[in-house]
């Protein structure tokens, strides 16, 4: 999981329209990418978020991730990251359902 924050001359509907048109259709071709979601922050009342995104991305175990962003896949989507994004926080889940 990947906490974006976008780049300030980025609006926040051009942030959304790049990840969403540009971004995504490169990230999605990673090899082993299992599932690919975006989620686009809203903005709360009378303050900027603090986060303009999250970014879901599943693989298998953790060779798979490492095997994915090494490619040249992942080291377009890295690249292209830089694009339209200010900062990242990146944190590695283990996902524990309750219900």
């Amino acid at each position: 999981m990947i906490l974006l924050k976008k780049k300030t001359e980025f609006s926040d509907d051009e942030f959304a329209r790049y990840w969403l048109e540009m971004h995504a259709p490169l990230a999605k071709k990673m090899p082993g990418l299992r599932r690919y979601v975006v989620n686009v922050v809203k903005r709360p009342p009378n303050r900027e978020p603090d986060y303009h995104g999250v970014v879901e991305l599943w693989f298998d175990d953790q060779a798979s991730m490492k095997k994915a962003f090494s490619s040249p896949e992942g080291a377009a989507t890295q690249k292209d990251t830089g694009a339209f994004t200010s900062g990242l926080t990146t944190m590695y889940i283990d996902e524990h359902l309750i219900t």
